[in-house]
Order: structure tokens, then C-alpha cells, then sequence
């Protein structure tokens, strides 16, 4: 019993440190769109875009020349 609470506790506590550790960005493109990513989105070198995952799950692909800006928010 002792040992399934420890557990517990140790799986408890990753997830709140997971938790705390996610990040979110605003990012906003010259024509006025603002989309909030989960997580920082990524630079594809090769085709010149930005790939992320919107909070709802949605995939999004932007052309970096189309990013005004990306902030990380709070």
C-alpha cells in the first residue's frame, strides 16, 4: 500500500511539473489572424513555414513570410 502511494505521489507530481513547464504563443500574421499555439512553433528551413498546434488541437502550417510576429504568452 505504502508503495502504491509513493507512486502515486511521484506520477502526481511529473504531471504537475509537465503542467507548469508548457508554454504558449500568440502568433500573429500581417493580414491580422491571431492563432495560439501549444508550444513553440517550428521553422521548417526547407519549405520556408511555420508548423504548430493550435490549443483545440488543429494543425497549422504558415508561410514564415506571412508571421508578423510570435510572443510567448504567460
Amino acid at each position: 500500500m505504502k508503495r502504491l502511494l509513493m507512486t502515486m505521489l511521484a506520477l502526481s507530481a511529473m504531471v504537475i511539473m509537465l503542467t507548469a513547464c508548457s508554454h504558449y504563443y500568440r502568433v500573429t500574421t500581417y493580414d491580422g489572424q491571431v492563432y495560439t499555439a501549444d508550444g513553440q512553433p517550428k521553422l521548417d528551413e526547407d519549405t520556408k513555414t511555420y508548423k504548430f498546434e493550435q490549443m483545440d488541437g488543429k494543425k497549422v502550417i504558415l508561410n514564415q513570410k506571412d508571421v508578423k510576429e510570435i510572443k510567448q504568452e504567460d
